[in-house]
C-alpha cells in the first residue's frame, strides 16, 4: 500500500498540469495557448507520448515480419514481391488520403471530450476489427480488405493524436517531447520485433491490439483535453477550404517535408524488403530470427542516441545539424548492405545506422512543428504525415518496379543489391536539402 502514495501525488500533480493546460487553451482562442503553456514534467511528457508506443510496435512488426511472411503463404516467393509491393502502395495511398481529412475533421471537432480524443477512439476501435480480419485471412481479396481497413482507421486515430500533442507541448520543450518520441517508437520497434518474430500472426494482432487499448485507455485517463463545443460550426466543405499550405509561411515547412520525404524512403526500402534481402541475397532460409536481431540491435543504439539528442537539440540551437548528420551516417551505412556477403556485416552495419536514426528521430518532429504558423495543428501535420505514407508507396514503388523489370534481367540477389543502393542515396539527398530550412533553428 505505501507504493501507492507516490502514484496518487503524481495523478495530482498530472490532474493540475492538464487543469492549467486547459484553461491556459481556453483562454485565447480555441487551442491556441503558444506563450503561457504550462511547462510539462517527466510525468507529463510519459503520459502524453505513450500512444506512440503500440502503433510504433503494430507497424514494425506488420511491415517487417507479418505482411511479408503473409503474402508468402498465400501466393508463394515466385509473386511475394510483387504482390507485397502493390498491396502496400494501395495501403499507404488509402493512409495519404485520411491523414489529411481527418486532421482537417478533428481541428474543427466539437464534443465534450474535446476535438482529438473522441476520432482517436473510433480509429482505435475500427483497428482492432480489421487488424483480426488481416490476421485470420487466407485469401488475397480478404488480406487487402484487413490491410485497407487498418490503414484507414488506425491513421484517423494517429491524424488526430498528432494534433493533440502540439495543443500541449510548449516551444521550448518540443525537442524533449520529440526524444520522448523516438523513445517510445524504439520501444515500439523491440516489442513489435518481438511478436512478429517469435509469435504467430494471430497472436500478434491480439498482442499489439490489447497494448492499442491500454495505452488509449492510459491517454484518455491522464491527456485531458478542453471541450470544443465552443468551437465554431462550420461546414465540412468549408473545413477543406484552406488545405493547400502556401504561402512563405509554409516555405520551410514544405522543404521539411521533402527532405524527411527522402530519409524515410530510404529507410522504408531497408525496412519493407529486410526479410527477403536476407533470404535472397544472403541466402538465409528462415531470416525471421535474424530480423528480429538486426532490429534489436539498430533499436538499441537508435535509444541511446534519441532521448539524449532530443535534449541536445534545445541546448544546439541546430536541429538541422543533427538532420544532416544523423542522414549521412545511415547512407554509409546502407552502403555496406550493398556489398557485403557477411551477416556479422549486416549486424555492425544495423548498430551504426541505428545511431543516425536514433538521433534523427530526436528532432524530426520538433523540427517540422518549429515550421508550422498556424493553429490548424492537426491539419498541418495530417499533411506532414503525407512524408510517411508517400515515402512508403516511393520505396513499394521502387519493389514492385524492381519485381517486373529488374529482377528479370538481373535475377533476385543483384536486384535487391541495387534497391538497397539507392537507399544511400535517398539519405545524402535529404541531408544535403536540409539546409533549405532556413528560418528554424
Amino acid at each position: 500500500m505505501r507504493q501507492l502514495a507516490p502514484l496518487a501525488a503524481r495523478g495530482a500533480q498530472d490532474a493540475g498540469f492538464f487543469h492549467a493546460a486547459r484553461s491556459v487553451i481556453s483562454s485565447e482562442s480555441p487551442y491556441l495557448g503558444w506563450p503561457g503553456r504550462p511547462k510539462l514534467t517527466l510525468w507529463n511528457q510519459l503520459h502524453l507520448g505513450l500512444y506512440w508506443f503500440p502503433n510504433n510496435a503494430l507497424w514494425t512488426g506488420l511491415l517487417l515480419i507479418v505482411l511479408p511472411e503473409k503474402v508468402l503463404s498465400i501466393v508463394g516467393s515466385g509473386a511475394a514481391t510483387g504482390v507485397l509491393s502493390w498491396t502496400g502502395i494501395l495501403g499507404t495511398l488509402v493512409a495519404s488520403v485520411v491523414s489529411p481529412t481527418f486532421g482537417i475533421i478533428s481541428d474543427h471537432f466539437r464534443s465534450r471530450m474535446g476535438r482529438r480524443r473522441p476520432l482517436m477512439i473510433v480509429g482505435t476501435a475500427g483497428t482492432f476489427v480489421f487488424l483480426l480480419v488481416l490476421a485470420y485471412a487466407r485469401s488475397l481479396p480478404l488480406f487487402v480488405i484487413g490491410l485497407i481497413g487498418v490503414q484507414f482507421l488506425n491513421n484517423v486515430a494517429q491524424s488526430s493524436y498528432q494534433g493533440l500533442i502540439p495543443d500541449l507541448v510548449p516551444p521550448g520543450q518540443r525537442g524533449a517531447a520529440s526524444g520522448f518520441m523516438a523513445l517510445y517508437n524504439q520501444a515500439g520497434v523491440i516489442v513489435g520485433a518481438i511478436l512478429g518474430a517469435f509469435t504467430s500472426v494471430i497472436l500478434f494482432a491480439w498482442s499489439t491490439l490489447a497494448l492499442l487499448v491500454i495505452a488509449l485507455l492510459t491517454t484518455l485517463g491522464f491527456v485531458q483535453e478542453p471541450s470544443s463545443l465552443d468551437l465554431p460550426r462550420r461546414k465540412l466543405r468549408a473545413q477543406f477550404s484552406g488545405i493547400r499550405l502556401r504561402g512563405p509561411a509554409y516555405r520551410d515547412f514544405w522543404w521539411v517535408f521533402a527532405t524527411r520525404s527522402l530519409v524515410l524512403t530510404g529507410l522504408y526500402v531497408l525496412q519493407q524488403y529486410l526479410l527477403y534481402y536476407l533470404k535472397f541475397v544472403l541466402g538465409i532460409s528462415h531470416p525471421t530470427t535474424d530480423v528480429f536481431l538486426i532490429l534489436l540491435m539498430l533499436t538499441f543504439t537508435a535509444l541511446i542516441s534519441s532521448i539524449v539528442m532530443g535534449y541536445i537539440s534545445d541546448r544546439l540551437r541546430s536541429r538541422r545539424l543533427i538532420v544532416a548528420a544523423s542522414g549521412i551516417l545511415q547512407g554509409v551505412c546502407a552502403m555496406l548492405f550493398v556489398f557485403t556477403h557477411s551477416l556479422t556485416l549486416v549486424f555492425v552495419a544495423a548498430a551504426i545506422f541505428g545511431l543516425g536514426y536514433g538521433a534523427y528521430q530526436s528532432v524530426d518532429w520538433a523540427l517540422v512543428v518549429d515550421t508550422l504558423p498556424g493553429r490548424t495543428a492537426a491539419r498541418d501535420m495530417g499533411i506532414w504525415s503525407i512524408s510517411t505514407t508517400g515515402s512508403q508507396m516511393l520505396a513499394l514503388g521502387f519493389g514492385w518496379l524492381l519485381a517486373q523489370f529488374v529482377v528479370p534481367a538481373l535475377g533476385l540477389a543483384a536486384s535487391y543489391r541495387t534497391l538497397f543502393a539507392w537507399t544511400a542515396v535517398f539519405f545524402l539527398l535529404g541531408s544535403a536539402l536540409v539546409w533549405q530550412v532556413r528560418n528554424v533553428r
